[in-house]
């Protein structure tokens, strides 16, 4: 199972923490970090979870991936927005 976190502490000066939907999780490099940098404070990661929740992968996300999803959820709420001006200018009598 994939989910996002952040990294709270690197793992230079003892185990490194991430924090997984509000729980946090101490972590090691070996064998789990897959990404070429070094682990930092506030850097968003994914973190791959074995079946008995051990963590078994950690990787950065890509700017590239973080830049999508920004404007994709830009873009949702947008439209969530035109929807609620529909429904209010229908609500009112307004023509839209």
């Amino acid at each position: 199972m994939r989910k996002r976190g952040k990294v709270l502490r690197d793992p230079f000066a003892g185990p490194g923490l991430l924090m997984v939907e509000g729980r946090q999780y101490p972590f090691s490099l070996e064998p789990v970090w897959k990404s070429d940098g070094p682990p930092k404070p506030g850097l968003l990661v994914d973190i791959e979870f074995g079946k008995n929740g051990q963590i078994v992968a950690i990787t950065v996300v890509p700017e590239a991936e973080l830049a999508k999803e920004k404007a994709a959820a830009a873009g949702a709420g947008g439209r969530s927005g035109d929807t609620f001006l529909n429904k209010l200018a229908a609500r009112f009598g307004f023509p839209r």
